[in-house]
């Protein structure tokens, strides 16, 4: 049952949502791009620097290589991150997922699928982890694999994120090839690097998305050659791509995988008439798809005890309170043993049902999935994109691109929950072929034999990239990004330290504080929830440091029996001061383990 305090709160929520100011709305910057643009093409057609063409030139003879194209995109994406390394370094996980997604990288890198419940687990009890039957994150494996193969060669986590994000470029690169001529796919494999592999989240978090889009785009890069020469490795290679979207994106990764799938058995069947293609063709892909599901069903037999039934949907019905999906029933309110979780899941997720009884509900929810996805996707090309969208709903050999588009976001609009990018991730290999005819489509525009259309996408590439270069300068300036975090007072503006970035502090202090130690956190009413402190190692009982709820006295002792001869301290969130103190004198002035250096027992 809900408090009435919790309800009113929740309708509050609904109405209390502050106006985007004008000059940030991603429509009129992107008609603010336009116009510069046009301004550029004019400056183009009377001082057109010609050592530009001798580039494109270059560009254009450099492409003919298709295997060395994809290896320099690959390397490319990889060698910018890590030049950006001593001005932007590696991310420290902020919210959920990302602890989640950890967890299990790190029980992969230990040799395990799962854990074991650890003793005293409900003082464990965080957000996307399961604690029963066993102790795992609740999402696909594959993401947390790429972290672990990290963790396996004794590196940070990270350089899992930053490879795949390399690699979803390359393939990229390797899927426009089958679309579009060479030149055009080397710069769509470009326009990825400048776009993910540098100011993104998806490689400056854990959250994932690359791998996703990797998958998307194995799948359609298999496409057009299976469907011109019918090779068992394509085959091979379009069930390793549905294999990376069912374990990483299962959903959305289903849904832009049915057109793709249907128009596959569409041109094989009608070749197989032709007796131009045979069974044996697709044979290979579909025993690597039956490996797939087996290696999925035994990960969910090892996790719940039932190779049908996914981690995912076990916390789903332990701790959720709406559903996936728009037209499902909510759950009842669980009885949660922490405030801060029932917080969360009341105060951030309750609402996302409620406003569906709300006028306007559909309509606004279409309208804010269109712009997240619009601006992290397709900005500042929305207005050739449309053009190009219909000019490929006519042509026999693209209609799949509009169509699986259109198939991804109807399955979009029927989840529950707000957009995020990395949710919609495999539709950047249809957004990418849709982008790039579209420049096409402007440069063959020659009104009066003027060159027009060249210059004027020449002229939307140059920008593109000064803007990246820009918001590569921008988060160099503030790679914390600390001054989302600042509140004016007066004057001046005070500038708080992130409290992902107080957590690491505190765990790496405690990291070279000799012996073991539980930090018991104390938390105050509502706070932001997404930004959260318990998170712990896959073997709670061996670790060094064991974060855990502030529970009472009595609850603490009793942890303190399960995981004795250890160092307590206690951290209170609200106390900037003094924010880590030995336990026991938690309620007294004491000296930080900043200042005092020797723990408390």
């Amino acid at each position: 049952m809900m408090r009435p305090d919790e309800f009113i709160s929740v309708i509050r929520s609904q109405f209390h949502q502050d106006p985007e100011p004008f000059f940030q709305n991603e429509f009129v910057l992107e008609l603010l791009f336009w116009l510069v643009s046009f301004g550029l093409t004019l400056l183009f057609l009377k001082f057109w620097p010609h050592w530009l063409e001798k580039i494109e030139k270059c560009g254009k003879q450099f492409a003919r290589k298709k295997g060395r194209t994809v290896a320099v995109i690959v390397f490319l994406s990889l060698g910018l991150r890590v030049a950006l390394l001593p001005f932007v370094p590696i991310p420290e996980p902020e919210v959920h997922d990302e602890y989640s997604y950890l967890l299990q990288a790190a029980t992969f890198a230990s040799g395990r699928l799962t854990n074991p419940t650890p003793a005293g687990w409900t003082h464990f009890e965080t957000f996307h982890v399961n604690m029963v039957p066993t102790y795992q994150s609740m999402y696909p494996p594959v993401q947390a694999l790429f972290l672990a193969g990290a963790e396996v060669l004794h590196l940070h986590p990270w350089w899992g994120v930053w490879f795949s994000v390399g690699l979803m470029c390359g393939t990229v690169c390797w899927m426009l090839q089958g679309w579009v001529p060479p030149q055009w796919a080397l710069l769509g494999g470009l326009f990825c690097v400048v776009r993910f592999s540098i100011f993104s989240y998806w490689i400056n978090s854990y959250f994932g998305g690359a791998v996703a889009a990797a998958g998307g785009a194995l799948v359609f890069g298999a496409l057009p050659r299976l469907k011109q020469g019918w090779k068992p490795r394509y085959g091979i290679i379009l069930a390793i791509g549905l294999g990376l979207m069912a374990n990483t994106r299962a959903y959305e990764g289903f849904v832009f995988s049915v057109p793709a799938i249907i128009a596959l058995l569409w041109w094989f069947f009608s070749a197989h008439k032709r007796h131009k293609a045979k069974l044996t063709a697709l044979i290979p892909g579909v025993a690597v798809l039956l490996l797939i599901a087996a290696g999925m069903g035994y990960y969910n037999w090892r996790n719940t005890g039932n190779p049908l039934l996914l981690p995912y949907v076990v916390n789903q019905r332990q701790y959720h309170i709406t559903k996936p999906f728009i037209w499902q029933a909510r759950y009842p309110i669980p009885n949660y043993r922490h405030q801060m979780m029932r917080t969360f899941y009341v105060y951030h997720e309750l609402p996302d049902y409620l406003s569906r009884r709300t006028p306007g509900f559909y309509w606004g929810n279409a309208c804010l999935k269109f712009e997240v996805y619009y601006d992290f996707f397709v900005w500042p090309l929305l207005i050739p994109f449309i053009f190009a969208f219909w000019a490929m709903m006519k042509s026999r050999r693209m209609q799949l691109v509009p169509i699986t588009l259109l198939v991804t976001l109807a399955g979009l609009l029927l989840e529950q929950w707000p957009p995020e990018g990395h949710y919609a991730a495999p539709i950047l290999t249809v957004v990418t072929i849709a982008v790039l005819y579209a420049l096409r489509l402007l440069w063959i525009w020659k009104p009066r034999q003027i060159q027009l259309g060249p210059m004027l996408v020449r002229s939307v590439v140059i920008l593109v990239f000064l803007w990246s270069l820009a918001e590569t300068g921008k988060m160099m300036y503030d790679p914390y990004d600390l001054y989302s975090f600042a509140e004016l007072k007066g004057p001046v503006h005070a500038i708080w330290t992130p409290v992902n970035l107080e957590r690491s502090r505190i765990q790496a202090q405690l990291e070279h504080t000799p012996g073991q130690h539980i930090i018991f956190v104390h938390f105050h009413g509502r706070e932001l929830p997404g930004i959260f402190w318990i998170f712990n190692d896959p073997d709670i009982s061996h670790s060094k440091i064991i974060w855990t709820y502030d529970m009472g006295e009595e609850a603490n002792q009793e942890l303190i029996r399960l995981y004795p001869n250890r160092h307590l301290w206690i951290v209170d969130k609200n106390n900037f001061l003094e924010p880590v103190l030995p336990y026991h004198h938690s309620d007294h002035v004491a000296e930080t383990i900043i200042a005092k250096g020797v723990p408390y027992e």
